[in-house]
């Protein structure tokens, strides 16, 4: 299959050796090309203009993705203020923030953000391993649950691939080559198999790079990452009362990776300086080893809708799993040279999701629509990990006991819901929902073979809600108030392995969070349709925000008594957020186009109690640059085992705000081709951090990214060039407070029988950077529809 996936895509794009497709138009164009093009959305889980949801939202077409080259899902975040996408490196932990509510994906708890692809929920982990064929990203922004499936307090990411067109036989071809190592090559064929009735697609992707380029200084092995995809789809329409659309996919990816480090000496000024010197920019690790990661994904949706009566009921379901193994490097401070010594694990996921929902296709007597519906998720991911210490005799590695881990446990969830929508004319609407949940988990854990966690069961239910108001006073202005609440279960999480204080219980099984939300906005657009400017305002109020901390020290206990510990341990916090998201876009004249985006959002806990350390008994964080003794620990934490302190910190130190320009000029060449010139620029300002971690400060930068090219003026070819991150600037974006270190459990004399933990470090602290320039040449030919 992967043979045929090559041959295929290397074939369509051969045409295009010299040439490559324009960007497909958005979904609805307007016929004067000096008026901007019209967006149509599915926010609100119908077809309609951007223009008139009451609520905020980012449309990223697929147009915007080929224009700009983005190959990765974690880059839609340059084009979507105030989104921080990541990836992980170990191949499951992706995580999305919108509006200053971060997820980390540790903890254990539902996210922040929902995402869906095609309309189904799905985890994240589907969306950040590949991005090609795709028709449009929606970027919802508030509290979703009462009109989608799953709770969720940030806001929602909605994926649609593109689907078969039922009368055209076409397809395109697509390939980028860069100065990174990076190949990629995707594209598609349509098959109209019955006019107008039955229609096959079927998409491919293959990428290989180099990661994220991070290499070490003890190893010759280059970082890698290699992916390849096939995604056919289907769709039937015998009538005009049915429509059905079924889409599989199968991904295989592998990655190479190594940890980024610098000398602690250069963001501490403080500490003296070590050999070697490691700089930020120069992109390395110090391990001698490597991480790595194979996972596997199958992923199936189905869409289907049937109107009668003027009503449409639909079935929106999807089945997914995913198989990982990964190998994770442990000897972080490369302590012992030459030996392999890392954790594996293996870890399955399943989930399926099933919809049912009835909804008016016509009005009501000429002013009501509704939704009502039913919605269940079963979600099964069990792992298995093998912990590894290392056991030091005189300095030198003795052995590595191996403690096998297995994570059992499920979660359901079930629920019902309605949502109205009054029109009074054609200029104001009403609408309210109301979404009744009902959740449960079980979750084991056995440890060498004997339970730990046996079967614990958790319930939870919920009633969410969301109601908009909104007006138009003219066909270019519509004014909006909307709010809405969300739900996320407590999660346990899963880590400390001895029994429980009332303290350590309080920052491992945390409460069941909930939260409001409120925002009020316009949507306008002025001179004839050729500038936008949306603007809105938004206050949240959280309790028991389920937060994972950084790094805190604890007392462990194991058969020879207390040793040092550390952990990421999670809080449930009082907490706010308020903020403000601007768009404008501007059709200066015909061929020249500006837009920009610009989003702010302020974060507070409440004064409230967080694990900590706080050696010094004074209630505040301690900045440690290294492991305290067991000594240091039990003197300050007494009989709860962890030291706790009140913070009125934000829920995450990254920059308050940010903002996004785009803009683009085109021109004739000749008759039949077109030349343009495009440009994107991100501004991130500066940020102190966190005031216990004095090295992750980062003083405010802007990146840019520049491109050119021709394109024949039907759209069948494009030839560009482009340069992302034009002036090469590297910024440190997130850096460790403590020194990477390996721990290791000393035996002691003279009998040797006992061993004392202690932790061996490098004067390096880890940290992540803004990508590398890259330059590169993109090739894009395609036919018929495309």
């Amino acid at each position: 299959m992967r043979k045929f996936i090559s041959l295929a895509l290397a074939s369509a794009s051969f045409v295009a050796m010299a040439t490559a497709a324009a960007a497909q138009p958005a979904a609805s164009t307007s016929s004067d090309d000096t008026m901007l093009s019209e967006i149509v959305v599915t926010a609100r889980r119908k077809a309609e203009s951007l223009q008139t949801v009451p609520q905020t939202v980012n449309a990223v077409t697929g147009a915007t993705l080929e224009k700009l080259n983005v190959r990765q899902f974690e880059d839609v975040q340059s084009l979507v203020p105030g989104l921080n996408l990541s990836g992980g490196t170990n191949g499951f932990t992706t995580a999305a923030t919108i509006r200053g509510a971060p997820f980390q994906a540790e903890s254990g708890a539902q996210p922040t953000v929902a995402f869906y692809l095609n309309d189904a929920t799905i985890q994240s982990v589907y969306a950040f391993q590949s991005m090609f064929d795709v028709g449009q990203i929606e970027v919802l922004r508030g509290p979703q649950g009462t009109l989608r499936g799953q709770s969720a307090p940030s806001g929602s990411i909605t994926i649609t691939t593109r689907r078969p067109t039922l009368s055209e036989f076409g397809g395109f071809g697509n390939l980028t080559v860069n100065d990174q190592h990076g190949r990629n090559l995707n594209g598609a064929v349509n098959v109209p198999v019955i006019s107008d009735v039955l229609g096959f697609r079927v998409a491919g992707l293959i990428d290989d790079s180099r990661g994220n380029g991070i290499g070490s200084i003890n190893s010759s092995t280059h970082p890698s990452s290699k992916t390849w995809a096939v995604r056919p789809s289907l769709r039937f329409e015998p009538n005009d009362d049915l429509t059905v659309n079924l889409m599989y996919q199968h991904l295989e990816k592998k990655v190479i990776s190594f940890a980024q480090v610098a000398s602690v000496s250069l963001l501490d000024h403080s500490q003296p300086a070590v050999q070697p010197i490691i700089r930020p920019k120069d992109r390395v690790g110090i391990t001698d080893d490597f991480s790595s990661f194979t996972q596997k994904q199958d992923l199936f949706t189905a869409n289907a809708d049937y109107r009668f009566a003027g009503q449409r009921l639909s079935y929106v379901g999807s089945f997914s799993k995913m198989g990982l193994r990964q190998f994770g490097v442990q000897d972080a401070a490369n302590a012992f040279t030459g030996v392999v010594f890392g954790q594996p694990l293996h870890s399955r996921a399943k989930q399926s999701t099933n919809e049912l929902r009835l909804s008016s296709d016509d009005r009501l007597f000429g002013m009501l629509d509704y939704t009502v519906g039913g919605y269940a998720q079963d979600f099964n991911p069990p792992s298995d990990l093998t912990n590894v210490s290392a056991v030091t005799l005189f300095g030198r590695l003795a052995s590595v006991v191996e403690t096998p881990i297995q994570r059992r446990g499920k979660s359901h969830e079930r629920s019902i819901f309605g949502n109205a929508t009054l029109h009074f004319g054609e200029s104001t609407e009403l609408s309210g929902g109301l979404r009744k949940l009902w959740y449960r988990d079980s979750n084991s854990l056995i440890i060498s073979g004997a339970p730990v966690l046996n079967d614990k069961k958790d319930k939870a239910e919920a009633t969410l809600y969301n109601v908009s108001l909104s007006h138009k006073f003219s066909s270019d202005f519509m004014v909006y108030a909307n709010s809405g609440s969300a739900f996320r279960p407590g999660p346990f999480v899963v880590g400390v392995f001895r029994p429980l204080t009332p303290t350590l219980e309080r920052h491992v099984d945390l409460a069941n969070e909930k939260s409001k939300s409120y925002e009020a906005g316009f949507k306008s657009t002025f001179f004839d349709k050729r500038v936008l400017f949306n603007a809105a305002v938004f206050h949240q109020d959280f309790n028991d925000y389920i937060q994972r901390g950084p790094l805190v020290y604890y007392v462990n206990l194991n058969q020879l008594g207390p040793t040092v510990g550390n952990f990421n341990f999670g809080n449930s916090v009082d907490a706010k957020i308020a903020g403000v998201d601007i768009d404008a876009s501007w059709q200066v004249m015909q061929g020249l186009n500006l837009s920009g985006a610009f989003s702010y959002a302020k974060s507070k806990i409440k004064n409230q109690a967080v694990a900590c350390n706080d050696l010094n008994g004074d209630g505040l964080p301690d900045a440690l640059t290294q492991a305290p003794t067991i000594g240091q620990l039990l003197a300050a934490t007494g009989t709860q085992a962890l030291s706790e302190c009140l913070t009125s910190d934000p829920l995450q130190f990254t920059p308050k705000w940010n903002l996004t320009l785009q803009g683009e000029y085109a021109r004739p060449v000749n008759e039949e081709l077109d030349g343009y010139v495009r440009g994107l620029f991100t501004y991130r300002p500066k940020t102190s951090g966190d005031p216990s971690n004095a090295n992750d400060a980062v003083d405010g930068f802007g990146l840019l990214n520049l491109y050119t090219g021709v394109r024949s003026r039907d759209g069948g070819w494009e030839v560009a060039l482009y340069a992302k991150n034009v002036f090469n600037t590297v910024k440190v974006l997130t850096a460790e407070s403590s020194l990477v270190g390996t721990s290791v459990q000393a035996l002691q004399p003279p009998t040797f029988r006992t061993v004392q933990a202690t932790t061996i470090t490098a004067p390096y602290v880890a940290v992540t950077t803004t990508a590398p320039r890259e330059v590169g040449i993109n090739l894009r030919y395609a036919f018929g529809s495309r």
